[in-house]
């Protein structure tokens, strides 16, 4: 007759386990062992040059998303990027401040868009301000958390409607013979300096300080921001409330 042994109670077994676990892993050796990756950064980064003609050199750059805000310098090319604190998630208001105090602003989606900042982009945050059913002197915090402006910019076929009218309004201030590019907030900007001739996206901000749509400081001027608020009231969302 065989004999019976006793089964280990559960506590053995369980020792039993943890010795064969151990002693696998001594056999392994500790530099086979891969620590779980870290979560990945939910950060934004947004790059572009800012200029009103000339470049806006050492201006100060700051950049607010729906959620998280980051800020930079600009380079003596007016240039710029801003990684914003983690975590963060846009849309954005891109604001730069000129050394001669005159502020600008611009939009971006999110992570990785390319937002240049010049009186045009000035105008069409203006745009959408008003269109949004934000008032005119919200803050950068208030615009980027509004549903209003989120449905603009994430759009893009209404982010292309609003900045045809905002081109529509410049060249009719500006009259005939006048063409402003519709890619003003993301095209290649080389602003003019002592050594490099501006390109047309740079040339065009020098043509409307002529025509009075630009001030000499690179404001926009009194007369066509009325003109921009009046059309974008004109083109108000559908339910749009501002709020958030």
């Amino acid at each position: 007759m065989p004999i019976l042994r006793p089964v280990p109670p559960v506590t053995a077994v369980k020792s039993m386990l943890a010795i064969a676990v151990l002693s696998t892993l001594a056999a392994c050796g500790s530099g086979d062992y891969t620590p779980p990756a870290a979560a990945a950064e939910k950060t934004v980064t947004i790059s572009g040059t800012a200029a009103t003609g000339a470049p806006v050199v050492s201006g100060a750059v700051s950049v607010t998303c729906k959620t998280g805000s980051g800020t930079a310098t600009t380079g003596a090319d007016g240039s710029y990027t801003v990684k914003t604190s983690n975590p963060s998630e846009g849309p954005c208001v891109v604001t730069v401040t000129a050394t001669n105090g005159v502020v600008l602003r611009s939009i971006a989606a999110g992570d990785g868009a390319k937002a240049n900042v010049t009186p045009l982009t000035e105008m069409l945050v203006d745009y959408i301000v008003t269109q949004s059913g934000l008032a005119a002197n919200a803050s950068a915090a208030t615009i980027a958390a509004s549903t209003g402006f989120a449905s603009v910019v994430n759009t893009p076929a209404v982010l292309a409607a609003s900045v045809a009218q905002v081109v529509s309004v410049v060249q009719t201030a500006a009259g005939s013979g006048v063409v402003v590019p519709s890619d003003f907030l993301t095209a290649t900007l080389v602003p003019k300096t002592g050594t490099t001739a501006g390109n047309a996206q740079d040339q065009i901000l020098d043509l409307l300080k002529t025509k009075n749509v630009i001030t000499s400081t690179g404001d926009v001027s009194a007369t066509v921001n009325t003109a921009i608020a009046a059309d974008a009231q004109s083109h108000h969302l559908t339910g749009a409330t501002g709020g958030t």
